[in-house]
Parts: structure tokens; C-alpha cells; sequence
């Protein structure tokens, strides 16, 4: 039988990761992290990683895990979030995952075909071609894949040519004929707040950003060598400082289009997981009642393992 997993979600700037750690210093939980970004070293500030302090206080799982020029994906996240989940519940310890990346959580939940592993030196020579012809390759060989994917999404673009190339059935073919096991299910509590609330606080959430330092962040990626049009700098706020440090836009332009991006990933990310069938919504308007709500949604949070099935 699969394991249910309490999953913590909700738009970015919500307060996702400050509640997540009130329950982990009040219950002893491990916090294993959903966020695409994150994944990526050197990249702190503009992903709001939790900090240095923080990570001494609470374990946090799934950030740091390579650099900015490796391309990771969802399904490298399954591969690596399940050998984090099988340990924590073999030694017996409480965790909750945490984040507003819904691919990875669908990958996690609905678990993709068994694809071939990537292989450097071929994704390294994909990289290298522009986009729009290996996209218009993608056109051909596996049409139904290009349709479900954007033009400019590079990763997920080679992986899907990857796939073909290394076992020459189309990312479409292997998809209808796997039967993908299901190890876990889902039980998903989201945060919300109203919506100029939540605008504001994204606002003030880039500032504190700048402040921080995100532009040196930003200067001291390119001075350890990577190159600005990296899969991992497509990251909001990223993109824009690139622009400022090279001299493209102004900082007050960057971070208006950072903030602008940011409100409409927001958005996006709350109607993805409207979407996603049992979700309890809680308002977060005071920490004591999102803890008291959270807690009696789902009590298994608090013991492990977690055999709670709703």
C-alpha cells in the first residue's frame, strides 16, 4: 500500500517555508524540499533558501545538490527525493514536504515511465545546438511530445530528444506503454492569502532580496564562470539581475520585471494546484491557527510512519 506524504504547497511568498519550520521545531520533522531551483548550489538569495542558521536549526532535504550548469529534472528529483523518503522512514523520523514546484510533486505522485538514464556527453552535445532547431527536430521525430512542450523550455526539449535518440521510441511511445508503480500518495495542505496581500508581500520579499545582496550573488555566479543563459538562471530574478549586471536594463527596470514574473508565477502555481483533487486550503492569517488546522487535517504529521490514508 502507498505511503501518504503530507505535502505543504501554496503560490511562492506565501509563507510556505516559515510554517514548515514552526512544525518541524515544535514536532521534530525533517523538511524535504519541492522547489525547482533550490536544487542548485551558489543560488541562495534569489531562490530564498533557507539560510546557514536555519539549516543548523531544522534538516532540510533536497537543496544543494548540484550546480548551476547541470541540468536536473523531475525526474532526477524523483530519483533522489525517494532515497531521502525510504531512509527517513526506515530510521523511524517525521518529515513534511515542502514547495511550489508542482512538476516535481506530480513526477513524485504520478510517477513518469522508466526513461533511460542521461548520458553527459549526449546532452552536452544537444546543448550546444540552438533551440529552435532542436526544437523543430523534436517537431519531427516526436510531434505529440512538442505540442505539450514550450519552445523555449531547453530541458525538458533535449530530454525528450534524449530519449529518442538513446532508445529510438518517441517519449510519447514509452509513456502509453509503462505502467508506473505508485509509492505514494499526497495528502496536500495549501496556504493561501488574499490576493493584494500576497502581492505585497512578493514585493517585499524582492526588495529584502536586493538588499541581501542578490545583484554581488548574481556577479559572483559569473565570476565563478557560468554562463548567464544556464537552464538554472531562467529562475525569476536571476534573468533580470543577468540583465542588470550586463548592462542590458536598468536595476529599477530588473527588479520591476522580477516582481511582475513573480506575482504571475504566483498565480500560475495557484491554479495548478486548484487543480489537484482533495487539497484542504487554509488562509494563513495567524501561525497558531495554521498549526492547529494543519495538525488536525492530518494527524499522522506527527507520527511516524505514516500509515494515515484519510
Amino acid at each position: 500500500m502507498p505511503l501518504t506524504l503530507p505535502v505543504l504547497v501554496g503560490p511562492t511568498g506565501v509563507g510556505k517555508t516559515e510554517i514548515a519550520v514552526l512544525l518541524a521545531q515544535r514536532y521534530n520533522l525533517e523538511i524535504i524540499s519541492a522547489d525547482s531551483r533550490q536544487v542548485y548550489k551558489y543560488m541562495d538569495i534569489g531562490t530564498d533558501k533557507p539560510s546557514k542558521e536555519l539549516q543548523q536549526k531544522v534538516k532540510f532535504h533536497m537543496i544543494d545538490l548540484v550546480c548551476p550548469d547541470k541540468l536536473y529534472s523531475a525526474a532526477d528529483y524523483v530519483r533522489d527525493v525517494t532515497k531521502v523518503i525510504e531512509e527517513l522512514s526506515a530510521q523511524g523520523k517525521k518529515f513534511i514536504l515542502v514547495g511550489g514546484s508542482g512538476l516535481y510533486l506530480r513526477a513524485l505522485f504520478q510517477p513518469f515511465f522508466k526513461a533511460p538514464r542521461p548520458i553527459p556527453e549526449l546532452r552536452a552535445e544537444l546543448a550546444k545546438k540552438p533551440l529552435t532547431e532542436l526544437y523543430d527536430r523534436l517537431k519531427t521525430v516526436d510531434p505529440e511530445s512538442a505540442q505539450k512542450i514550450h519552445p523555449r523550455d531547453r530541458q525538458r526539449i533535449i530530454r525528450a530528444l534524449e530519449i529518442y535518440l538513446l532508445t529510438g521510441k518517441t517519449k510519447s511511445e514509452m509513456v502509453k506503454e509503462s505502467c508506473p508503480i505508485i509509492k505514494y500518495v499526497p495528502f496536500y495542505i495549501g496556504l493561501f492569502i488574499p490576493k493584494k496581500l500576497l502581492y505585497a508581500k512578493i514585493e517585499q520579499r524582492f526588495d529584502k532580496m536586493i538588499e541581501q545582496g542578490l545583484v554581488q550573488e548574481v556577479k559572483g555566479l559569473l565570476d565563478m564562470g557560468y554562463d548567464e543563459d544556464l537552464y538554472a538562471f531562467n529562475a525569476i530574478g536571476y534573468r533580470e539581475i543577468f540583465g542588470y549586471v550586463k548592462s542590458r536594463i536598468s536595476l529599477e527596470l530588473a527588479i520591476a520585471v522580477a516582481k511582475k514574473k513573480s506575482k504571475a508565477y504566483a498565480k500560475r502555481q495557484l491554479t495548478w494546484f486548484k487543480r489537484e483533487p482533495g487539497i484542504i486550503w487554509i488562509e494563513y492569517n495567524d501561525k497558531e491557527e495554521v498549526i492547529k488546522k494543519i495538525i488536525e487535517s492530518f494527524p499522522a504529521i506527527i507520527e511516524q510512519p505514516q500509515d494515515y490514508t484519510g
